[in-house]
């Protein structure tokens, strides 16, 4: 039996009645004062492990004691509560901050990117990544980028640390410092294409084909702010036809990008051949605001010497940068034959280039199907899955929505609010405090959002008004998504996870049925 020393239960008391602080937070600093109070739990469990009479069984009493003081809240199991204790020694820089600017640990974390990232964002890079160094960088990637935890696994496993900024290029010689230094942290080398596979004879054209059939992945993999122009975009000169493999324009550099793709080992031509082509585009296509244009030259493999010396003396920004269509074979298998499923695997790959429309959707469906876990599909409406829409959903859709709203709807009118509902009722502000004491009283069977728009300016009259509601109806094992109980638009399980354009296409139906609203009683007053 483990004896409790007045210093632990004063320690105890203090993080109790920092919790319940945290809890009465509003919506918009919840995961930040979640952080912050997971932290400071981690700073005490390593306290106390300090401490000669405290062994493993610390945690497991901690979580004990802060289960019983706080039954209604996740997150407090032992297993989570070692996540804590990571968190502190994995992020000294929070406690060096601390102990410099002598500010609360919450507005230390408010200023860094980790104050961004979900908590289970922060488990992944806490179990994945070793360093410090390496852990920031996936951590600012993360939050501006937006990657799911998915996204955020499969970035780690291809070695996106090791790989940003290791182009090779002349940037400090053919560009102003500031942009120099940002394109080279932009670029990659080499980058990996391990979402399809050619065969050691394809052609450049092949190469380019598969590119474009996958460019949404062929987008991630470069990197935000490539924006996709077009392939084999052709010019004139001299009475001759040019033709550029795939041009891109990038939003932070403001700058087109050439790229070149070759199938075999980087030439000292391919160089040359660059850097007329960035000529060309600088005098037809650039226009004022916009950077020197950049080239990326991608090839299977390349002599770092013969790069360097081809790049010396170029005018035009330029880099050369290897590409890889899966990851290098680990060093202990090396010399091992594929098995079958490695080369059924690579087969497949293959042929999904060859596929139609309707077999690959076919063969989604099958593996969707075989992926399917019964205790998955069983997950029940719990007061955690109702807050999560609550708190992180329903926020981002406003944003989304707002950014149309702002510009086009909401100067029409002479006032508007935009609210946050729970059983379809409204008020002028609604806090996930709110929630747990409707929680606490009764059901919530629904969730969602109201706007009302008060006096459209050009009518010259208060009384027109419209109130467009935006409704999740919670079922036992599923909720369904605007429209009505009876014809919903969506329907999602619990565990389901929310991408982005699932944000953007629902806020997009949301924005156009209340501007479809307005229209008709527009319409029906004139």
């Amino acid at each position: 039996m483990i004896i409790l020393s007045e210093a632990y239960k004063q320690t105890l008391l203090t993080l109790k009645n920092k919790i319940r602080q945290a809890q009465s937070k509003i919506v918009l600093t919840a995961n930040i004062q979640m952080l912050a109070i997971y932290w400071e739990i981690g700073e005490f469990i390593i306290q106390l492990e300090k401490q000669k009479d405290w062994g493993s069984k610390i945690i497991d009493q901690l979580s004990a004691d802060l289960k019983n003081e706080f039954p209604e809240l996740k997150g407090l199991s032992p297993r989570n509560l070692r996540y804590m204790r990571n968190f502190y020694v994995n992020w000294p820089e929070l406690s060096l901050l601390q102990q410099t600017n002598g500010l609360p640990v919450v507005d230390i974390i408010l200023q860094q990117p980790v104050a961004k990232l979900p908590w289970g964002h922060i488990c992944i890079l806490n179990d994945r990544v070793k360093t410090n160094k390496e852990r920031g960088f996936y951590a600012i990637k993360t939050a501006e980028n937006n990657w799911s935890r998915n996204m955020l696994l499969n970035q780690i496993d291809s070695g996106l640390f090791n790989r940003q900024g290791k182009l090779q290029h002349n940037f400090n010689n053919a560009l102003p410092e500031l942009q120099g230094d940002l394109a080279n942290e932009l670029f990659k080398d080499p980058y990996k294409f391990d979402f399809f596979q050619l065969s050691e004879e394809a052609k450049e054209r092949d190469l380019e084909d598969a590119l474009i059939t996958h460019l949404q992945k062929f987008l991630t993999e470069l990197g935000k702010g490539f924006a996709f122009v077009g392939r084999q975009e052709r010019f004139e000169k001299g009475g001759h036809e040019y033709f550029i493999d795939l041009l891109f324009y990038h939003t932070k550099l403001h700058s087109y990008i050439a790229l070149e793709l070759k199938t075999g080992e980087f030439k000292p031509e391919f160089a040359g051949k660059m850097n007329f082509y960035l000529s060309v585009i600088d005098e037809d296509l650039r226009s004022t605001g916009d950077n020197p244009s950049i080239g990326l030259i991608l090839c299977k493999n390349k002599n770092k010497i013969t790069a360097e010396y081809a790049l010396r003396d170029m005018q035009k920004p330029m880099g050369i940068a290897e590409y890889q269509f899966t990851d290098a074979i680990p060093q202990n298998l090396k010399g091992e034959l594929p098995s079958i499923e490695d080369l059924e695997f690579e087969m497949e790959k293959t042929i999904e280039l060859n596929q139609k429309p309707y077999e690959k959707q076919l063969d989604k469906l099958k593996m969707l199907i075989s992926n399917l876990n019964h205790e998955e599909l069983q997950e029940k409406k719990s007061n955690e899955a109702i807050f999560k829409l609550f708190n992180e959903i329903l926020p981002k859709l406003v944003e989304k929505s707002n950014r149309v709203l702002i510009e086009s709807i909401y100067p029409l009118f002479d006032s508007y609010i935009l609210n946050r509902t729970i059983n379809n009722d409204t008020f002028e502000f609604y806090t996930s405090v709110d929630l747990e004491m409707i929680m606490g009283k009764g059901t919530v069977d629904q969730i969602g959002l109201a706007l009302r728009l008060m006096g459209l300016k050009k009518a010259g009259t208060k009384a027109f008004s419209i109130t467009q509601n935006f409704l999740i109806f919670l079922y036992d094992y599923h909720y369904e998504i605007g429209g009505t109980s009876e014809n919903p638009w969506y329907k999602r399980l619990y565990h389901q996870v929310w991408e982005e354009k699932d944000i953007e296409q629902i806020s997009e139906r949301w924005v156009e049925i209340v501007i479809g609203e307005i229209t008709k009683r527009i319409e029906f007053i004139s």
